[in-house]
């Protein structure tokens, strides 16, 4: 298990060592700290929060892998399990745990979130506001979170635009295949969204003190009206999915009803072809032209200008159009 430590000094989130053999200890430093822990292993996990007594459900949340989103405010402690994507391509969420108790905020990642890497550079690197205290921490972090949402939309959108353009100029480059995985990355950014409205709205419904005060509580409304509009782009894009879908299916009706429109001119030019070919070929007496040596030449040109005669008057009533 690996244990990064950030401490709140003087409005600055600085990292600092956190020694081995000081892992027993658990969270128990004076100030206000971050405690950032990947490759969680359960018994070492219990050892690290054993000194923050937390209620046995909480407790529980953040050894248990999460695979559902959760809002849990228990006294002191509020505990997030928060859906994250992975990447732009791959929306399948990874979840990840947010526990602040007092002075103290755990982020337990069980899988890389490269949103929480992307943060923790720009602390490094100075490009950061300044922190004044933990919830504004967890704010930003859940901000960092949603705002790869953004990222992931806009790419499925320009997917989107893309099919959509190959469909009126080629239709044919385009499968029912490559449809359904883009919705298959539709459905999935919806759920993933959805999800995190979920936790937003749970924590701005929670009772916990620390996040009573009137600016913290303005900047979780702020939060949940940000989730909610990026909730109402998703929807569009599911929207746009279907009217591709709807356009796909026009283009290839349109595809077919071409291709029975030929075989109909066929079998109309072919069929009183077929009429003289049936009375020619009759095994009786009387047949004219049997005795004519040019009898042949005369019934093929014969057919020939009846097919032409056809052909012309189906491509003058727009039948090829």
């Amino acid at each position: 298990m690996k244990i990064n430590q950030y401490a709140l000094v003087d409005d600055t989130l600085r990292e600092g060592p956190f020694p081995a053999e000081s892992l027993a200890e658990g969270p128990s430093q004076p100030g206000e700290s971050w405690y950032d822990v990947s490759q969680a292993e359960p018994d070492a996990l219990l050892r690290f929060l054993a000194p923050l007594t937390l209620h046995p459900l909480v407790l529980d949340r953040c050894l248990k892998p999460a695979n559902d989103p959760s809002v849990l405010s228990i006294g002191q402690a509020v505990l997030l399990e928060f859906p994250a994507a992975t990447d732009r391509t791959d929306l399948t969420p990874t979840y990840i745990t947010i526990l602040l108790h007092g002075p103290v905020l755990v982020t337990i990642r069980r899988s890389p979130v490269p949103a929480i890497e992307s943060l923790i550079e720009e602390f490094r690197a100075g490009k950061m506001p300044p922190v004044h205290h933990l919830p504004q921490l967890v704010f930003l972090i859940l901000d960092h979170l949603a705002d790869a949402n953004v990222d992931a939309e806009l790419a499925v959108r320009d997917q989107i635009a893309n099919v959509a353009e190959k469909l009126t100029e080629k239709s044919e480059s385009v499968t029912a295949g490559d449809l359904a995985r883009l919705r298959a990355q539709v459905d999935d950014l919806v759920s993933l969204i959805e999800n995190q409205l979920y936790c937003i709205a749970g924590l701005n419904a929670s009772d916990n003190d620390t996040l009573q005060e009137p600016h913290r509580k303005a900047y979780i409304q702020d939060m949940v009206a940000e989730a909610e509009i990026a909730q109402r782009s998703v929807y569009r894009l599911e929207n746009r999915m279907t009217d591709l879908y709807t356009l796909y299916q026009m283009i290839g009706s349109d595809r077919v009803e071409k291709r029975l429109r030929i075989l109909t001119i066929v079998s109309a030019t072919t069929l009183p072809l077929a009429l003289v070919t049936g009375i020619l070929g009759m095994n009786v007496g009387g047949l004219p032209g049997t005795d004519n040596p040019n009898a042949f030449l005369i019934v093929m040109a014969f057919m020939a200008i009846v097919a032409i005669v056809e052909l012309v008057y189906f491509v003058r009533k727009g039948w090829f159009d």
